[in-house]
């Protein structure tokens, strides 16, 4: 199995546990790792490919990608999460501390204070064709930005921001032809406010971020003839209300296809 490092994040208070996607993989990722997995085959996504309706496809939190590597020694994979380019390479469970178990509140016999909830002023998501786009880099640019309630009834800190995700690549004719790599249905893509590019705390009414899910950079030639569709939707969830949804864009689809130069479709695109 292949181990990374855990990319830093941002201070924050901590937010309810999830596990990271296992099998998640990064395209044309150049690392030094002992070993890494020749990849399989996945059911074919060509519904995906040619108009589905994304919007009734159920969310898998624990799916797995599964990928195709055709005769090409090189760690070929795909990234979907990737903030200001940082590739999101965390495995395993993130766990919270246990409970003090019989450490009772000093204020124990006071009436408790009303319970906050989450909510929303106002939740943008914009697709674009990202501008670092070239004849070896196929990219899509995707950026957030949420401003929280904040009153007596409502705390930003219990509004937490998600995405769900999922890609199609291959690569149908060139130098690579062959290179394949699918991981649907949609599922957890690893996003929360710990992902804030502007230093926005979890306690603050701001939350900005973005992806650039793709090809990682310079890992195509220009003859390289690519078939690449990305569906995510984004979420803002009230972790004090047992994570329920108040918020949500999409989902919505992207592709990249041909060779240099490339032909972008489902961008620009604005959800507010």
């Amino acid at each position: 199995m292949r181990t990374f490092a855990e990319k830093p994040k941002a201070t924050q208070q901590s937010t309810p546990a999830k596990s990271t996607i296992p099998g998640r993989a990064y395209f044309g990722q150049r690392r030094e790792v002992s070993s890494i997995p020749h990849l399989g085959n996945s059911p074919a996504t060509e519904a995906a490919r040619f108009g589905h309706d994304f919007g009734r496809i159920p969310v898998h939190p624990g799916a797995e990608a599964k990928a195709i590597e055709s005769g090409h020694r090189e760690p070929w994979v795909l990234a979907d999460k990737s903030v200001d380019g940082e590739s999101d390479s965390r495995f395993g469970l993130v766990e919270d501390n246990g409970p003090d178990g019989g450490t009772g509140s000093p204020d124990a016999g006071a009436p408790a204070a009303p319970k906050k909830k989450a909510g929303v002023d106002s939740f943008e998501v914009k697709w674009t064709q990202n501008s670092g786009s070239s004849p070896t880099t196929a990219k899509l640019r995707l950026d957030y930005s949420a401003k929280f309630t904040k009153d007596a009834t409502h705390d930003p800190a219990v509004a937490e921001f998600r995405q769900n995700a999922f890609h199609t690549f291959e690569v149908t004719a060139g130098p690579h032809k062959g290179q394949k790599h699918d991981n649907p249905p949609l599922h957890d893509d690893n996003y929360s406010r710990a992902d804030d590019t502007a230093g926005n705390s979890i306690t603050d009414v701001n939350f900005v971020s973005n992806d650039n899910p793709g090809p990682v950079t310079d890992s195509l030639e220009k003859d390289d003839v690519i078939d690449y569709s990305f569906t995510a939707e984004q979420m803002i969830i009230d972790t004090g209300d047992g994570n329920k949804v108040i918020a949500k864009r999409g989902p919505h689809t992207a592709t990249i296809k041909g060779k240099d130069p490339r032909t972008f479709a489902g961008v620009p695109k604005t959800f507010s």
